[in-house]
């Protein structure tokens, strides 16, 4: 099965993107899951900053979809 060249060019990102969620979620499960010794502060840390970076992660993911779907090339080949 051939893809396009549009749909292999997505593949990396996304699993990069997978990929970097699930290490960020492991952190925020470790702010749930730890309700031992760990103070306030840092459930709240281990919960807010994994949140914001997985937000920033899709928001870049969507980002560079977009910029494949434009089939722009490197704009280093444009000099």
């Amino acid at each position: 099965m051939l893809l396009k060249k549009q749909t292999k060019k997505m593949i990396a990102p996304i699993v990069i993107t997978v990929l970097v969620i699930s290490y960020f979620m492991f952190y925020m499960w470790l702010g749930f899951a730890e309700s031992g010794d760990i103070p306030l502060l840092m459930k709240i840390l281990l919960i807010v900053v994994p949140s914001g970076l997985i937000v920033l992660m899709v928001y870049l993911l969507i980002e560079r979809v977009n910029e494949i779907k434009e089939d722009d090339d490197d704009d280093l080949s444009q000099y």
